[in-house]
């Protein structure tokens, strides 16, 4: 090998030292990079916080101009829970009317028992329901529980 080979290898496999312009160039593109993401962070931030006050509802509308009834009620409630309390009064005291007179006025005691059921022979051959009042009578005879035993042996 030549000497001047010889030198050209050794450039090419030893290695080098970056100079202070590389090293600055580094730094100023890590420091670039670095600000952008946290420019991006706090753009997320600052969009999400303002989606969030956007789904909040709208203060910001004109008071709507009220007409008819409207107007009249909503000059002595203004405020819409104001309004709904008024509301839910009136009805809670058209309730208490409506018990308040059906105290004073109340009919007499009707009875409510149940008329009396026409009792089913057992000549005809039916047995009555197992729930019905009937069923005991029917089972005082012999005949009776002998067609009921028989009923289940079908």
């Amino acid at each position: 090998f030549s000497r001047s080979s010889v030198c050209l290898l050794s450039v090419c496999f030893v290695k080098r030292q970056p100079d202070d312009l590389e090293k600055r160039t580094f730094t100023m593109t890590f420091a670039i990079a670095r600000t952008a993401l946290f420019a991006a962070r706090r753009q997320a931030a600052t969009t999400a916080t303002q989606q969030a006050k956007r789904r909040m509802g709208g203060s910001s509308a004109p008071a709507p101009e009220w007409t008819g009834i409207d107007k009249i009620v909503r000059d002595k409630f203004p405020q819409d829970d104001q309004l709904a309390a008024a509301i839910i009064g009136g009805y809670f005291g058209l309730f208490i009317l409506y018990k308040i007179k059906s105290a004073f006025s109340s009919a007499p005691a009707v009875d409510d028992s149940p008329a009396p059921v026409a009792v089913a022979s057992s000549a005809s051959g039916a047995i009555p329901d197992v729930d019905s009042e009937d069923f005991g009578t029917f089972l005082e005879s012999e005949e009776n529980v002998m067609k009921l035993v028989d009923s289940f042996e079908k």
